[in-house]
């Protein structure tokens, strides 16, 4: 794609076409012109990048006089990614209203170009998606309120983009919950083989034998949730004592399921995981 030869294909985003950009990035036939000064404060990856401009080819693609760089990323992740770097109102802080999409993007594209604040913003919105403490996660899995963060996709689906999305980054805290949520699917064997790879399909299918320990307890007859509410399907009858006792013992035995979900996944105890996010989250968002 020189300027004599431009691809008539190809889609400039047009608020995010500055004037004065002075580095033009294509992601799959989308082309973005910034600012290379703001972009490499940010980005320790593209700071490298355009302090060692590469030499000059003299086939190679040039738009307005400017080399082209080529991302080998998805254009709409570069497009939510720039965005949150160029516009300061575009990706807030929790709980600011955010797309699930956005929250994905935004995640890998920091991570891979070196953007920890905006890393970190990313994992925070997960945070209240998926929380490490099991108290906060009980109010997340019973809750019928509106998340701040919104999803265009189903449930399942998100929780599988998430799975793989945070493997990638590093991101094992979220692992237990994301693999509990998949596990218990009613679908699980019908979705598992679209949409996870082996390893996952395994690790899900044992795991959900396990998620029987509490379900005649449930809420739901179809999904398995030992998590969820109380339900006692044998409660006819009951003195409010027993009732009250039964409801303690379901919550204690809820905690004792918590605290082993990451080892039934393989993953490391609540502990380590804890203190693995403490030292990516320690920073600004």
């Amino acid at each position: 794609m020189s300027e004599s030869n431009a691809q008539p294909d190809l889609t400039r985003v047009d608020d995010l076409w500055f004037p004065d950009g002075n580095l033009i990035l294509r992601a799959e036939n989308t082309l973005f012109r910034v600012l290379s000064s703001i972009l490499g404060a940010r980005s320790s990856v593209f700071h490298d990048m355009v302090a060692f401009p590469q030499p000059s080819q003299p086939d190679g693609d040039t738009v307005d006089g400017h080399a082209v760089v080529c991302l080998h990323d998805s254009a709409a992740e570069v497009e939510v990614f720039l965005r949150a770097i160029f516009d300061s109102s575009f990706f807030n802080i929790p709980p600011s209203p955010v797309d699930f999409t956005t929250v994905i993007g935004v995640m890998r594209l920091a991570h891979k170009y070196d953007v920890q604040y905006l890393f970190r913003r990313a994992l925070s919105h997960l945070d209240s998606m998926y929380p490490t403490d099991f108290s906060k996660f009980i109010d997340v899995n019973t809750s019928a309120s509106t998340h701040h963060v919104r999803f265009k996709e189903g449930d399942i689906i998100v929780d599988t983009v998430t799975l793989r999305a945070v493997s990638e980054v590093g991101a094992l805290w979220f692992l237990p919950s994301a693999y509990y949520c998949i596990a218990g699917y009613s679908g699980l064997r019908e979705m598992a083989a679209q949409t996870l790879d082996s390893h996952d399909q395994q690790m899900c299918l044992a795991a959900r034998v396990e998620l029987d320990i509490l379900e005649d307890w449930s809420d739901d007859d179809d999904d398995l949730n030992p998590l969820g509410f109380w339900v006692f399907h044998y409660m006819e009858g009951l003195c409010s004592s027993c009732y009250e006792f039964g409801q303690e013992e379901f919550k204690e035995a809820q905690k004792s399921f918590w605290d082993r979900l990451p080892q039934l996944f393989g993953l490391p105890n609540w502990n380590e995981l804890i203190e693995m996010r403490r030292k990516v989250m320690d920073g600004p968002a």
